[in-house]
């Protein structure tokens, strides 16, 4: 059993005879979990698709230490970020540590993850009074995964989207850019009919600037058309989406267009160099990848028009 204590530094996790080891890869980063033997863990379906060989203890570029606790009290201090939802997050020197409530499992968090500043190494603690004995687990259950990636991007390695992402038949990488209802799973669906086309994600995109070019990755957190795809590819075109009666292609200026990316990306707002990356990168890529509205009619007219204009 283990005990969170206040001022625990975060530590590399050791591999023991009695750990499980699960890994993965998301976004180009591999993540390592060892989880004590007396948890049933496993990945959920979502992530399945993103699982990749033990590799014998090698480190991952995120470690994560995963054990149960028989108790797990906030913190007294107050929190630097209360996301209104499930979590609220709590830094000092060692570094970053969330906690996660429900009002269904009682005024307790039912776990917590603590990570260091450089977002390589974590421990995660489930609280055990709030999970069924002898049920599987999955420790980086939703949101532990989404906010260790979102974190580790924002030290200057990349940016998550609320976007989607596929690759066409002639390799061409496009991302459509939307909040909620604009028609991103609208236009996977389209798109998912077209032989030799390659979805990534339908709600979330991972981007990072590698040798010289943005590339989009794929993620275990998809939409309603439930894409998820560990795949990656280099980026092509960004499209802002508006519905519309007919198709219609309009040019955004650079600084617009980076405007728009911030506005539709997961950022720490309680981090200011998070902040401040974010915007220089939207700033770059904007200046080097060509950004344009789309109003599209929700018919296979729409694959043809985004098409045509590339040509």
């Amino acid at each position: 059993m283990a005990t969170l204590l206040a001022n625990t530094p975060v530590t590399t996790p050791r591999a023991t005879p009695e750990a499980t080891r699960l890994a993965l890869r998301i976004g180009g980063y591999s993540l390592g979990l060892w989880c004590e033997r007396e948890m049933t863990a496993a990945l959920d379906p979502e992530h399945q698709p993103f699982a990749t060989p033990d590799t014998g203890g090698e480190a991952c570029d995120i470690e994560f230490d995963v054990c149960w606790a028989n108790a797990l009290p906030m913190p007294s201090s107050s929190p630097a970020f209360v996301s209104g939802g499930l979590w609220s997050a709590f830094t000092d020197s060692t570094g970053s540590k969330f906690y996660f409530s429900s009002p269904a499992l009682g005024r307790a968090p039912y776990k917590a993850a603590w990570f260091d500043p450089a977002f390589q190494r974590a421990h995660v603690v489930l609280n055990r009074s709030c999970f069924p004995a002898n049920d599987q687990v999955f420790p980086l259950e939703y949101p532990i995964d989404e906010l260790a990636m979102m974190h580790r991007l924002a030290l200057g390695e990349g940016v998550e989207l609320h976007a989607l992402g596929l690759v066409d038949r002639d390799g061409r990488g496009y991302l459509f850019l939307g909040h909620s209802g604009a028609g991103k799973s609208t236009t996977a669906r389209l798109w998912m009919a077209e032989p030799g086309v390659k979805l990534l994600s339908d709600d979330r995109i991972i981007l990072r600037k590698q040798e010289g070019n943005f590339w989009m990755h794929g993620t275990p957190w998809h939409g309603d058309a439930g894409v998820a795809s560990a795949g990656s590819a280099p980026l092509s075109s960004v499209f802002l989406l508006e519905q519309a009666p007919q198709n219609q292609i309009l040019p955004l200026a650079p600084g617009k267009a980076a405007a728009e990316l911030f506005a539709r990306s997961f950022v720490p707002h309680y981090l200011k160099e998070g902040i401040q990356f974010s915007l220089s990168f939207f700033d770059e890529l904007t200046r080097s990848i060509p950004c344009s509205i789309f109003r599209f009619a929700p018919t296979d007219s729409a694959v043809e028009a985004i098409r045509h204009a590339r040509e």
